[in-house]
């Protein structure tokens, strides 16, 4: 009698321990099974560059040229918030770069810091001229995952959303190869004359190249100097 006394105890603890809901938080995972996780500072690697930083694009087919600088440029290097408006020479526009918490990551926490294994942050970029702007809106999700997406509220298109179309781990542009680069395609953007569109985003170099679909535009960078 009491051997059987011990085996139902021992029962019941098993049952228990195997019943018992896994807190361990689930993230995404690479082919290896280990989570694909990075610094929450690496959205800077893709966005924040110094004053001194310059790019050029040429478009395929009209071979018109924009040259684009960094005006503005500041970071805190404690964590992932840095502020950086760069020029258009071709558009006479600026295009304004922050990011911000997402609130619509599905997981609870997202450091500003540290390390993130999901996605925490979004990139909004704002485009104007002084006394003229044009819009603003999430244009990165920061991790991307492919075909994760996020509503971008746009009055001019129901249900807008930006999705992470392609992640390379290197991109090949004519003569440039780029390190792990991440295209974003959008349905509608506003601030690129309300049409779907591709931005390519290349980490240390910063956007790449650039497809405006309605327009038959596309812009190639041809030309690029990164402050240190």
């Amino acid at each position: 009698m009491k051997h059987q006394h011990i085996y139902y105890i021992l029962f019941i603890a098993v049952v228990f321990i195997s019943c018992k809901k896994d807190e361990t938080p689930s993230y995404p995972t690479t082919n290896t099974g280990t989570a694909d996780c990075s610094e929450a500072q690496g959205i800077k690697d893709y966005f924040y560059f110094k004053i001194g930083s310059w790019w050029v694009y040429e478009e395929e087919t009209s071979g018109a040229r924009d040259s684009v600088c960094v005006t503005e440029a500041i970071e805190n290097p404690n964590n992932n918030y840095f502020d950086i408006r760069v020029y258009s020479n071709y558009q006479d526009f600026y295009y304004h770069y922050w990011p911000v918490l997402s609130q619509s990551s599905p997981y609870s926490v997202c450091p500003d810091n540290g390390l993130i294994c999901h996605r925490c942050i979004k990139v909004i970029r704002s485009k104007y001229q002084p006394g003229n702007v044009l819009g603003d809106g999430t244009c990165f999700i920061y991790l991307p995952t492919e075909g994760d997406f996020d509503y971008v509220p746009n009055v001019y298109y129901e249900n807008n959303k930006l999705f992470v179309d392609s992640i390379f781990d290197s991109y090949q542009l004519d003569t440039f190869q780029f390190n792990k680069t991440v295209k974003i395609h959008e349905l509608n953007t506003i601030v690129e004359g309300r049409q779907p569109t591709n931005h390519y985003f290349s980490q240390d170099v910063g956007l790449v190249r650039k497809e405006l679909l309605d327009s038959n535009e596309v812009w190639n960078l041809v030309n690029y100097y990164i402050q240190n």
